[in-house]
């Protein structure tokens, strides 16, 4: 436990050190690692003479002040430094719905390999067949392996002190700070050198630069193969072979190294100087270039510290943003009360001004739902891209139409509902008929147009259908995964692979649909407070307070002591309580969803820094009265330690 805490503090004292760029206080420093309010000047010099005396990375520049050793030699030798490559295998492409299975490492000290890092990882989440095709991780292999939040603290050992090295590492960091964050609100510190930018520029012509295409024409004595460990040696091979390469070209240091894999590294340092001004506190930046145009909008909690770390970890960071860094001329930002207020804040700036380097909120206009809509020849379950329209009606009669959504990604959604169509017999035509199409003459429909008898049977499976991508209780003699399996395995029997791999694509779209759903309900019935202390208010000792309803932010004051009872009282009091929480028939309009999304997302990353209380559950007994009186108590409660 005393090495895990001095690990996770010298990490720290080595993040605040980067972002600031300038030596500290070691009582600053310690008060703000240790999270003391007023530390005892003896206490702060032993925590920090500690960790600087048990780790290469910090130095005392003064008698009272730390800071980096690297800032006193300018640029290590190569063979000085240690590097720890490292490869992970995960359940998917993003971070928080794909989880990592498998982590391997190699530590490499002199360019030479003096240990290895391998484990797997339970998901705690199923992986998918293709998943398992690629890697060979199946669920009863990680099944008994620990957590990440037990793998972590030592991973984060194994690297200590090493500069990491990784084949393409925007993705293996994108895991790995996700799950840092999650767990502990850190991110890894300084940028990760990219062997597919070095490969690039040291090894031109080859004919890609995939993993395996690379070690393979480096002589690597071991494959790529989809493993982490085996993956991790490949890449450590390259990146030695390439490095042996470029020191016999005189290029000998880690900036050196750095510069030539990636040219922009310190092409953008001296815009440093644009966050000069910018303020330790929560809120939003833009960035703009000279002509005064929106290039990216971001939240942070910490304004100066965020804003920095863009021009000192170039590589960590996607193509687009490091695009918009080279063309950045200016930033404005804006202080906002809490880190809750930033997130809804951004995803606001986001839709206003739709700057191309941000990657989700620029075209909710593009985002689809999932209706149902009961007409004359039987209910027809579709994708539409808006949430109601008359030229939906047909033959100028109004159908009841019922409208799930928005989701993301609308080819997904299509994928998902033309598989549920192919494997059940719903109606697929737009308009009503005399006599049915070639659907129902095929048997491949149960032609609620033709009688009474098969609508009331199609439509009872179609509502069933649209309750189970819900996620609702359905009673269905089988389910889609089940029948879409069946049907995988007839098309490879009959060498259709092709079709096969549309299915399995659909199956994974329909995994997504229903999460995606979830997770919109989810968002939608959020009703809670969130609390922070503000000692500094202008009325003297404060709190602030931010109310989130169904999901959206409703309302953000200050209170002290004298005001908290009246100014909650007075906002409660614009709150519907009567309404219950969203049912599982949740539809918003397309410009709320990412809002709703970022706020739940901050809920699930931990909330950091605030108290949430929650709201009572709406469905107990009580009255709405009496729900909102014992919220208002059990917000004033918590208070009452904040101010």
């Amino acid at each position: 436990m005393q090495l895990q805490l001095a690990l996770g503090l010298a990490d720290d004292l080595y993040d605040m050190l980067l972002l600031r760029g300038e030596p500290v206080d070691h009582v600053e420093a310690a008060s703000r690692l240790l999270a003391l309010k007023a530390a005892p000047e003896q206490i702060c010099r032993e925590a920090m003479d500690a960790i600087v005396r048990s780790d290469h990375r910090f130095a005392w520049s003064s008698p009272n002040t730390l800071s980096l050793a690297s800032w006193k030699i300018q640029d290590p030798d190569l063979s000085e430094i240690a590097f720890v490559v490292l490869d992970l295998e995960t359940t998917g492409m993003r971070p928080g719905i794909g989880k990592i299975t498998e982590i391997g490492a190699v530590r490499l000290e002199g360019l030479r390999e003096v240990a290895t890092f391998e484990t797997l990882v339970n998901p705690q989440r199923p992986i998918h067949p293709k998943v398992v095709e690629i890697t060979g991780i199946t669920p009863q292999m990680v099944v008994n392996s620990p957590r990440i939040e037990q793998v972590m603290p030592h991973f984060l050992d194994f690297l200590r002190g090493a500069v990491i090295v990784a084949h393409n590492p925007t993705f293996d960091l994108s895991f790995l700070n996700y799950e840092l964050g999650r767990l502990n609100g850190r991110r890894l510190g300084d940028a990760a050198i990219d062997t597919v930018s070095l490969a690039r520029r040291a090894a031109p012509g080859l004919p890609n630069y995939r993993l395996g295409t690379v070690a393979a024409s480096l002589g690597s004595p071991v494959q790529a193969c989809h493993r982490a460990l085996a993956d991790a040696q490949a890449t450590a091979h390259v990146f030695a072979h390439l490095v042996g390469r470029l020191q016999e070209q005189g290029i000998t240091r880690l900036g050196e190294l750095r510069s030539f894999a990636d040219p922009t590294h310190k092409g953008d340092r001296h815009k440093l100087a644009l966050t000069q001004d910018l303020p330790k506190a929560p809120g939003v930046y833009l960035f703009l270039d000279a002509e005064g145009n929106p290039l990216y909008v971001g939240k942070a909690e910490n304004l100066r510290e965020r804003v920095r770390s863009y021009f000192l970890s170039g590589s960590a960071h996607s193509r687009k943003v490091r695009q918009a860094i080279k063309k950045l001329s200016r930033v404005t930002h804006e202080p906002l009360g809490t880190s809750l207020e930033a997130v809804v804040k951004e995803q606001q700036l986001i839709l206003e001004h739709r700057p191309p380097a941000n990657i989700y909120g620029r075209r909710p206009e593009n985002y689809v739902y999932v209706k149902l809509a009961q007409e004359e020849a039987g209910i027809r379950l579709y994708v539409s891209d808006r949430r109601s329209s008359r030229s939906e009606h047909n033959n100028g009669a109004a159908p009841t139409v019922e409208a799930c959504g928005p989701y993301r990604g609308r080819s997904r959604v299509n994928a998902a509902i033309e598989l549920l169509q192919r494997c059940y017999p719903l109606r697929r035509c737009q308009s009503p008929a005399v006599t049915p199409c070639i659907y129902g003459q095929t048997d491949r429909c149960l032609r609620p147009c033709s009688s009474e008898e098969h609508k009331v049977r199609h439509d009872e499976l179609a509502y069933r259908l649209a309750a189970w991508l819900r996620g609702e209780p359905a009673e269905l003699e089988e389910t889609p995964q089940a029948r879409a399996d069946r049907l995988m395995r007839r098309l490879s029997r009959e060498q259709r692979y092709e079709e096969a791999g549309k299915v399995r694509e659909g199956v994974e779209a329909l995994q997504g649909l229903r999460h995606s759903h979830r997770a919109l309900r989810d968002a939608c019935s959020l009703r809670f407070a969130a609390l922070w202390p503000h000692v500094d208010g202008s009325r003297g000792r404060e709190a602030r307070v931010n109310l989130v309803w169904d999901g959206q932010l409703s309302a953000a004051f200050n209170v002290t002591r004298a005001t908290a009872s009246l100014e909650i009282g007075r906002v409660l009091r614009t709150l519907d309580f009567e309404s219950e929480s969203p049912g599982p028939l949740i539809s918003l309009e397309q410009t709320e969803l990412d809002g709703v999304m970022a706020v739940r997302r901050w809920v699930k990353e931990g909330a950091k820094g605030a108290v949430l209380v929650n709201l009572p559950n709406g469905n107990s007994p009580s009255s709405a009265g009496d729900r909102a009186g014992g919220w208002r108590e059990a917000i004033l409660r918590n208070l009452e330690d904040l101010l």
